[in-house]
């Protein structure tokens, strides 16, 4: 990509991340927006529809840096079930960290476009860091899987979403964690060892 489109991208995100963990209940208009990234408002439109679109935009590169900053590194030993549960915990917790900045995006943003978003992205995180992707390598129906990581991503986004909505506070992470652990690991789980006998079968008859 162009580094010039990097770079204006990069400094329209940063103007509404500014404003979006101020104090000021207001957020500014894309002519302020404009003044304080430098440039101008045809060169906004390029990038983004209006204001919520962009809100948007800087909720999910937020949430890639917080997921981005949590080790996807296997430990010695451990199976992915084991292994995936502190991960998680970790991510809710900075998630309901956070929980003042995600209301705000949620409350200023497209909150269908934002979640849809979110969505996209954990789904391909799915696919790249837990036993779907391992399946899919292996031969098992990657669309299947994909569509597996989709619904799945949905559900953990909901039920997050509604507890940043409710105001959840760190307190209640232990509870929320285990919740997501069980849903996402579980599911997880069973639907690889369902994808991966149904790839032998067929490898087997095609043998």
């Amino acid at each position: 990509m162009d580094a010039r489109i990097v770079r204006t991208r990069e400094a329209l995100i940063q103007a509404i991340d500014q404003s979006l963990r101020g104090d000021t209940e207001k957020l500014p208009t894309i002519t302020e927006l404009c003044a304080t990234a430098g440039i101008s408002r045809p060169t906004f439109y390029q990038h983004f529809r209006d204001v919520p679109s962009l809100v948007a935009a800087a909720g999910v590169d937020e949430l890639q840096q917080l997921f981005d900053g949590v080790s996807r590194e296997l430990p010695h030993g451990e199976t992915w079930e084991q292994a995936a549960r502190p991960v998680i915990r970790e991510l809710i917790q900075r998630l309901f960290d956070a929980g003042p900045y995600y209301r705000r995006v949620l409350e200023e943003s497209d909150t269908h476009a934002f979640q849809e978003r979110v969505v996209e992205y954990l789904a391909e995180r799915m696919i790249a860091f837990t036993p779907l992707g391992d399946a899919a390598r292996a031969g098992a129906d990657r669309a299947h899987l994909e569509r597996t990581a989709t619904f799945l991503a949905a559900g953990a986004t909901w039920l997050v979403v509604a507890w940043l909505k409710e105001g959840a506070s760190s307190s209640s992470v232990p509870a929320a964690a285990d919740e997501v652990s069980q849903l996402l690991v579980t599911s997880i789980a069973v639907q690889t060892r369902a994808d991966r006998a149904v790839a032998a079968t067929q490898q087997g008859i095609r043998q």
